[in-house]
């Protein structure tokens, strides 16, 4: 079912996994047009239509609850078509991704703040849900390396996903433009490829 991020049982009746699914949606049109932070968790339930009692039988808590929210909107991300890399080095494929994922931000900026406040709790289960979610996001940059040895590959996917979240931060702050933000992630890319470059030159 959409939103199962863990071993967690869903073994529910289809009327309850209905209402939880109606609570993920309210929370997720809320989330929309309103920051993470100022939303409380009995906006959700009116949203939804549920007593907040009925809620919390299916989520603990307001991050606990969000964090199937973004997973629910980030993953189709990587699950997208992706007839766009057919003839591209995997150097633009790696830019065109971070290029993808700005714009992405750019469409829900507050999905994004959702994920860098979720990133943070110390919520043990949240915490193990944002590192399943953030290995599913990774994902594809990491199969982009597979041509480096599995820890370099690794560490490198772990510094361009450094890089997007900051830049994320950045532009939820004010502190950068979407036009620097893609100049600096280029710019970043370029580096990368040169490694990429570099191996594929050992391997030939």
């Amino acid at each position: 079912m959409a939103g199962q991020l863990s071993g967690e049982t869903l073994e529910l009746p289809a009327y309850q996994l209905v209402r939880r699914q109606r609570i993920l949606d309210a929370a997720r049109s809320l989330l929309k047009v309103n920051d993470y932070e100022s939303i409380q968790i009995r906006d959700v339930a009116a949203e939804a239509n549920v007593a907040l009692g009925t809620l919390y039988r299916y989520f603990s808590s307001k991050e606990h609850l969000y964090a199937y929210v973004v997973h629910d909107w980030a993953v189709p991300l990587g699950d997208s078509n992706q007839s766009w890399a057919e003839g591209l080095s995997a150097t633009d494929r790696v830019r065109q991704l971070l290029r993808m994922a700005l714009t992405a931000f750019e469409r829900r900026p507050n999905f994004y703040k959702a994920i860098l406040v979720l990133r943070s709790t110390s919520d043990p289960e949240v915490s193990l849900l944002m590192h399943q979610l953030g290995e599913v996001l990774e994902a594809p940059l990491r199969q982009e390396f597979s041509m480096l040895e599995p820890e370099e590959a690794g560490d490198i996917t772990a510094m361009v996903w450094c890089v997007l979240m900051d830049l994320v931060a950045r532009l939820a702050a004010g502190d950068k433009t979407m036009d620097e933000a893609h100049r600096i992630a280029d710019r970043f890319v370029r580096m990368v490829g040169l490694r990429l470059q570099e191996a594929a030159s050992d391997n030939s």
